[in-house]
């Protein structure tokens, strides 16, 4: 869950911000002056007693997301020595003393400072101000377009990508896998072109596939990764994580494959406290998905092995679990992998 913290430093500041407490929620904070000011609208806060640009660089890297109430030149100068990259800054805020406008100023796109803005402005009854090119074009910005589908941004100058989208230029998007809805939301005119283009002025692939781009190519290209890749295995009882991810890493290489493009591990339900896995699992942030012998034996596949049959009553874990997991066809025949 997302984490904000409201700034005010004047009772007018304090009293627009208080809706956010409650309704993001947020975290209020004020400087010791307010205290009286906060005890009379019964409110919890916290407060910093020492020079807010002090304070801030604190709350810089506590919060994914800070709002002020504060005048607009005030917050560029107190965040500009923070700065550090667009993918990892937190997204900012601004908010009129009036509580009338709610300013996106920092983070937009890919710190959520855009939609962080909407919230502020509905629960303020407020005008949200945007500014992005994105928003001016009713388009998704290309560097969060996957964010709500769960895919993984991948390498690439997304912001030669995202300028030629401002532009207006023609961008080729290869869309091979993940949700395609998004295409049938897009407004008239935009620059986005779903077939291939003689001389397009960017590019963007949507694929499981790892692409490495030349960085000396005419023009900007960029990947999202769908996470549509099930990685079936099957191992030794007590066999090391480290020795699975070498697996793993391995067979997306020679596939060319991209790690942030597997939705998950599948195998055999006598796995399902495989320490190897489970804490893989964990730090990856993958489900694993586990059956039973009867119904991976079930599963035609294109390498089945007696000596695993025999074993645990089933010719395949590995090729028969992927194919399971994913509800689709192989795309790796099994591997063995021996240390």
């Amino acid at each position: 869950m997302s984490s904000f913290a409201a700034i005010a430093v004047t009772p007018a500041g304090l009293k627009a911000l208080l809706p956010l407490v409650t309704g993001l929620p947020a975290d209020l904070w004020v400087p010791p002056s307010l205290v009286a000011d906060v005890e009379a609208w019964n409110v919890r806060v916290q407060v910093y007693d020492r020079p807010l640009k002090d304070t801030l660089a604190d709350l810089w890297t506590a919060y994914d997301g800070l709002i002020f109430a504060l005048a607009t030149g005030a917050v560029v100068r107190l965040i500009a020595p923070l700065l550090s990259d667009k993918a990892i800054d937190p997204a900012v805020v601004v908010v009129s003393e009036s509580g009338e406008k709610a300013i996106s100023l920092c983070g937009g796109h890919q710190g959520g400072g855009d939609t962080l803005t909407r919230q502020v402005a509905h629960l303020l009854n407020a005008d949200p101000v945007i500014t992005g090119s994105s928003q001016a074009h009713g388009l998704p910005g290309v560097d969060v377009l996957g964010v709500p589908f769960g895919w993984s941004r991948g390498s690439g100058d997304w912001t030669g990508v995202s300028a030629a989208v401002a532009h207006g230029k023609p961008v080729e998007v290869l869309q091979d896998a993940g949700c395609t809805l998004w295409q049938d939301h897009l407004p008239p005119g935009h620059p986005l072109v779903f077939e291939t283009v003689k001389s397009p002025a960017a590019r963007l692939w949507i694929s499981p596939i790892q692409r490495r781009f030349d960085p000396d190519s005419g023009f900007p290209k960029a990947q999202w990764h769908p996470r549509v890749l099930w990685v079936g295995i099957g191992c030794e009882r007590g066999t090391p994580q480290a020795v699975i991810e070498a697996a793993i890493a391995r067979m997306c290489r020679a596939g060319h494959f991209a790690e942030g493009a597997i939705a998950g591990l599948a195998s055999l339900d006598l796995k399902a406290d495989e320490m190897g896995l489970v804490n893989l699992c964990q730090e990856r942030h993958w489900p694993l998905r586990c059956f039973t012998a009867e119904k991976l034996k079930a599963i035609a596949v294109p390498n089945p092995s007696k000596v695993v049959e025999a074993a645990v009553q089933t010719p395949s874990v590995a090729e028969a679990a992927a194919i399971l997991a994913s509800e689709g066809q192989l795309r790796v025949a099994k591997q063995v992998v021996r240390v």
